[in-house]
């Protein structure tokens, strides 16, 4: 149960405790296709977590971009659009065994010169508490919650915001649960953010996301392993109701001492 646990942040992108030891560090590529049928982008997602100490960890990764741009007669850009630095604090409590808090700051920003639809414009510092805990060890079920903040600033790469994305400070919150079985790892995860105490919009949105995890390929000794994603979301919020589905693989490297 408690290396399923230590898995967990691998697969769910929620701020989740990482326990293993110090020197531990993780390198991740997450690839996505945009539209396959037209060929309009190819995004890559890379980046790496080091465990400093037993409690600390560090990310960084940065985003790029290959793109048909219809703006410019369907000529094909290339580049980095964000990059992301964040620092976490984990800590086992009891009882019961398993259970876990991390208090972490993220912090991201609009890169280079993207295409407008890709980037909202605007920097954004994320402070976040987590939990989680086993809820029935027995059949490797976690439960999870985060409550956290999302500040904004303007950065000088011009931008649109997307739909249903609130447009000032928020605070944001999530509550879930995942559970393996013995093929794949399946998580539901109800996400949201309100700006009613942070600015004078008072806007909400609400995101339900289930996700399917599923090894494709798998190595040790170092470990590596590739995961495809099934993912769909139906989002409520200012701009009116949202369904759609994806799929991405991720790469993961993981060494520890």
């Amino acid at each position: 149960m408690l290396s399923f646990m230590n898995r967990l942040p691998e697969l769910v992108d929620m701020h989740l405790p990482f326990l293993a030891p110090g020197g531990t560090y993780w390198f991740y590529a997450h690839p996505h296709l945009g539209n396959p049928l037209k060929g309009n982008y190819f995004r890559l997602d890379g980046g790496g977590w080091l465990k400093v100490t037993n409690s600390i960890d560090l990310n960084a990764g940065t985003q790029g971009f290959v793109w048909k741009d219809s703006n410019d007669g369907g000529n094909t850009r290339y580049g980095l659009y964000g990059y992301n630095l964040g620092i976490k604090y984990a800590q086992a409590v009891s009882p019961p065994v398993g259970s876990a808090i991390s208090v972490g700051l993220n912090f991201s920003s609009p890169l280079g010169r993207p295409p407008n639809s890709l980037i909202d414009e605007w920097r954004h510092t994320d402070p976040y508490v987590t939990y989680t805990r086993p809820l029935i060890p027995e059949i490797k079920l976690v439960g999870f919650t985060t409550i956290g903040l999302d500040l904004l600033a303007h950065s000088p790469v011009p931008g649109v915001f997307g739909t249903n994305v609130l447009h000032s400070n928020s605070i944001t919150f999530s509550a879930g649960v995942s559970r393996q079985w013995k093929a794949f790892v399946g998580s539901l995860t109800l996400s949201g953010a309100t700006s009613e105490f942070m600015s004078s919009q008072g806007r909400q949105v609400f995101i339900l996301n289930p996700q399917v995890f599923v090894p494709l390929l798998w190595h040790r000794l170092p470990r590596w392993h590739m995961i495809g994603t099934l993912s769909a979301h139906a989002t409520d919020g200012p701009d009116g109701r949202q369904f759609g589905a994806s799929g991405s693989i991720n790469i993961n490297f993981k060494s520890a001492p």
